[in-house]
């Protein structure tokens, strides 16, 4: 029998144009001959379709727009009535707030559907950049000094808070929204003229803000597969002259190239792998991660941030890694997540919940 794979991608989200375009992706390259390929699409507005069976013809990208005519609360309602069994598994393509940050995760959890990914703790603390800095310094990984405030706070503190980024961060520094991926609301800043601009720009987006000392060096990709035996991809870095990676040259630019294996030495690789792994168990992932690090003239390692829901576009790193480390297709790749999925799933489904008596 085959297994039923619902894609869910669009979503309330700033990255909502980056779901689509990794759905599009994922829904074609998903093997018919294996699943029945059913599409979900969530608006902008947060209001889901009902799913939608993709036949074995590619989908084009103005395909994935789909009909959501009733309320949010009514179309979720339609979504929890649907024809979900045993073979049913979720495949989450929805980048960013609402999809990559546990919440969708908490109701996939509560329903007892399975679903491709990384959990509840994992996805809400990897998504929140201070959070995750702070479970992967208990871990001893090695990261850039930063600084975090929060909107009110920074409000009646402002001036002795832009003396703190002076004197603890210095300059050039990045100013990030806590809670945002794929460079949306990330400044750089060359001075401290520059620097009340940034934190308005990134409350924008989040209640939370990260302020981050600049490291020199070249930005290096390790992906991760595996729920407890962990299977870590050759490291990749991109081609290209600028430090900092803007939203468009992520998504948009025709002309980035990747570097695989990454020009590093062997040392240098098995100590990324190392950290990657640590990081992978220090959110208690399952299923995938992308750890993105920063390596220096000198070998320094920093740990810059975790993905827990790595893009799947045509231009996304992760699974090129393991398209260059392993020989495994796209398809492949989608394959193994979703056997990892499915075993989560029964991993915690093998739990008790209620008191066993000794």
């Amino acid at each position: 029998m085959k297994k039923k794979v619902f894609v869910l991608y669009g979503g309330k989200s700033a990255e909502h144009q980056v779901s689509l375009d990794s759905a599009l992706n994922v829904i074609n390259e998903l093997n018919k001959d294996m699943y029945d390929v059913l599409a979900i699409y969530i608006s902008q507005e947060g209001k889901w379709s009902l799913p939608h069976k993709v036949g074995r013809k590619n989908l084009q990208s103005h395909q994935l727009i789909m009909d959501t005519h009733d309320d949010l609360r009514m179309s979720i309602r339609k979504f929890l009535k649907g024809d979900f069994d045993e073979n049913s598994i979720i495949f989450p393509i929805l980048h960013g707030t609402f999809g990559e940050d546990g919440k969708l995760q908490g109701l996939l959890e509560m329903l007892d559907i399975p679903y491709v990914g990384n959990g509840v703790l994992a996805s809400s603390v990897g998504m929140d950049k201070v959070m995750s800095k702070k479970a992967f310094e208990a871990h001893s990984i090695p990261q850039a000094p930063y600084v975090y405030y929060n909107r009110n706070s920074f409000k009646e503190n402002a001036s002795t808070y832009v003396n703190v980024i002076n004197t603890v961060i210095g300059f050039p520094c990045y100013v990030k929204p806590a809670n945002m991926g794929s460079s949306v609301g990330i400044s750089y800043c060359h001075d401290d003229s520059e620097i009340m601009k940034a934190i308005s720009t990134a409350f924008i987006y989040d209640d939370k803000i990260l302020i981050e000392k600049e490291i020199i060096g070249k930005e290096v990709i390790i992906g991760i597969t595996g729920n407890h035996s962990l299977r870590c991809s050759l490291a990749g870095e991109w081609q290209r002259e600028q430090q900092f990676f803007k939203y468009d040259d992520k998504y948009l630019d025709d002309h980035l190239t990747p570097q695989i294996p990454a020009i590093i030495p062997d040392d240098t690789y098995l100590k990324l792998c190392s950290y990657a792994k640590e990081a992978f168990k220090a959110l208690d992932g399952a299923g995938l991660m992308r750890i993105d690090f920063f390596v220096t003239k000198d070998q320094t390692i920093y740990l810059n941030e975790v993905n827990t829901l790595p893009g799947f576009t045509k231009h996304s790193m992760f699974p090129i890694l393991f398209e260059r480390t392993e020989n495994l297709s796209y398809s492949g790749l989608l394959d193994r997540l979703i056997t990892l999925g499915f075993n989560q799933h029964q991993k915690k489904n093998d739990l008790q919940f209620r008191r066993v008596e000794a």
